[in-house]
């Protein structure tokens, strides 16, 4: 049996659904704002973005070292402008948002 490497990694897994016309903006502006602010809030380890292929998604993969640091994130005051920047491209984009722990990572 396989050991598994747990951690207190806080993982935030993001979908947005989004017309293909509005992909690059959306990315965009949630890039923004992680370069502007969210990269400097303590615990914050990664914000990896991905972009389907046929323009329909959007996926957010984010790390932060703990539960207590994410839970920072969504109090900070700054949080109500990446709202924001978000619905600039679209007022309807909801986020499909799924936490998850790290039960193991496998590289090469």
């Amino acid at each position: 049996m396989a050991l598994i490497a747990e951690d207190e990694t806080y993982t935030q897994v993001v979908r947005f659904d989004v017309t293909p016309d509005k992909q690059m903006a959306l990315i965009g502006a949630i890039v923004g704002e992680v370069e502007r602010w969210v990269q400097l809030r303590p615990g914050f380890i990664s914000s990896t973005l991905h972009a389907s292929h046929d323009g329909s998604h959007v996926i957010n993969y984010a790390q932060w070292t703990n539960e207590a640091a994410f839970k920072g994130f969504l109090e900070d005051r700054e949080n109500r402008k990446l709202q924001e920047a978000i619905h600039e491209v679209d007022a309807s984009l909801k986020p499909n948002a799924v936490h998850c722990r790290v039960v193991r990572a496998i590289s090469r």
